[in-house]
């Protein structure tokens, strides 16, 4: 089983530079300051307006330019121990999180405790062995909600609660589950990627900062192992029908 946790910096910073140019460009910024004054001004005028941001740059060619980067791929393979032809990135996502103050009004939603693999492997396309991949667009420190991630990984998947954060418009669908018994805040630079397994639980920080978080978020697995796991009925069929309904619990978490 693949079990680990890593911050290591990128080889090189050209396409990641390149993409947050183009993410500041979107409201005629040209700093991480700036960019989260002018986004924070506009959610307080429309609370439609970060999300429409964001889905804007997910369905851009840049940002799905940045997923094929050759040097991403490169560092993953690296990671997982794999070669470079091997790796295939799934379910790739860009995160806009608004500061804390915006909790009141529902228009921040982080993430609670949660395992990769309790979600995902219902999905396809990913193993227990696949991995995470955090790129923040920014220094991100404690203060902004750097990633918390737990220091040991879990054998099995873990019981999951769900529930929507928007109950009211059945939108921002939420997995939780118990707290780790220790965990690190995973503090990074500009160009740093803060790499995991996918039995390790994990969540956002809270942002008590001005600043906005900007994350890219990859899901990487070995195309080999991918084609083994969905060999193996137990570890596929029976896994998806059997145990991914356990992890997957239909019980709302207590407000």
């Amino acid at each position: 089983m693949r079990e680990f946790l890593k911050i290591v910096k990128l080889y090189d910073l050209t396409p990641l530079s390149r993409f947050q140019k183009f993410c500041f460009n979107l409201t005629d910024s040209t700093t991480h300051e700036d960019f989260s004054k002018k986004v924070i001004s506009k959610q307080i005028q429309d609370d439609q307006y970060t999300g429409g941001l964001q889905d804007k740059i997910l369905n851009s060619s840049e940002f799905l330019e940045l997923t094929k980067d050759p040097g991403i791929r490169f560092l993953a393979a690296e990671l997982m121990g794999v070669a470079l032809e091997d790796i295939k990135i799934v379910f790739p996502f860009f995160r806009i999180d608004l500061p804390q103050k915006f909790v009141d009004q529902k228009k921040k939603m982080s993430l609670p405790w949660h395992q990769e693999a309790g979600y995902y492997l219902a999905k396809g396309n990913c193993t227990p062995d696949s991995m995470v991949m955090s790129i923040a667009l920014h220094d991100c420190k404690n203060e902004q909600g750097a990633l918390n991630v737990a220091c040991d990984t879990q054998k099995n998947l873990v019981q999951h609660n769900n529930f929507f954060m928007d109950e009211d418009r059945k939108k921002h669908l939420r997995f939780e589950c118990a707290d780790p018994e220790e965990f690190i805040i995973a503090e990074t630079e500009f160009g740093e990627v803060v790499a995991f397994d996918f039995k390790r639980l994990h969540r956002s920080g809270t942002n008590k900062s001005n600043f906005v978080r900007l994350t890219l978020l990859l899901r990487v697995t070995s195309c080999i192992e991918l084609a083994r796991f969905k060999e193996d009925r137990i570890g596929f069929s029976n896994f998806n029908t059997e145990i991914l309904k356990g992890a997957l619990s239909k019980r709302k978490v207590e407000k």
